[in-house]
């Protein structure tokens, strides 16, 4: 998960630029950036498209993309995590938290007139491209960005993705 408010990014040490070289193996790889941006654009309203019909379907969240918005879509994702019922919503946890992830950045992009999508080819990769969202020098990689919520460390309040839109966006 790549993350960088690039203010101050003047030294790396040898065992961040390992994570940084591993991690830019797990992104896409695209012929060209126009490629990549197609790929990203698509994939984000798919998921947005997605995300909108299921809470249709069960009424259990609607996704405004309210800052507040954040603290119920966590909420929904925690009750079908609990219940083992991602399947009964017609998708798997993955999916949602992929969905969640792209939702995230929808809700920064609506209430930061500054702030936008970006696709960036990853600087210690050739070829490999991520989907971030900018906001004048911080950009945050939104793919995935949520996998395997239920289990990060410091989440006991399960409002995680309210504190990361404070954390980068709300200043």
């Amino acid at each position: 998960m790549w993350c960088c408010c690039r203010k101050g990014m003047n030294k790396m040490s040898k065992y961040s630029l390992n994570i940084a070289m591993e991690y830019g193996e797990t992104l896409r790889a695209f012929s060209d950036k126009s490629e990549a941006e197609d790929y990203f654009i698509s994939y984000k309203d798919a998921l947005l498209n997605r995300l909108k019909e299921i809470s249709i379907q069960t009424s259990a969240f609607f996704p405004d993309y309210t800052i507040e918005s954040l603290k119920k879509i966590e909420k929904w994702y925690f009750d079908l995590y609990e219940k083992q019922s991602f399947d009964k919503a017609g998708l798997t946890q993955e999916e949602f938290e992929s969905m969640m992830s792209v939702y995230w950045g929808e809700v920064i992009i609506k209430n930061n007139e500054d702030a936008k999508w970006a696709v960036t080819e990853y600087p210690f990769s050739q070829n490999k491209y991520e989907f971030l969202v900018n906001k004048g020098l911080c950009s945050v990689s939104v793919v995935d960005k949520f996998h395997d919520l239920y289990n990060k460390q410091g989440n006991k309040r399960r409002n995680l993705l309210f504190r990361e839109y404070n954390r980068y966006f709300a200043r």
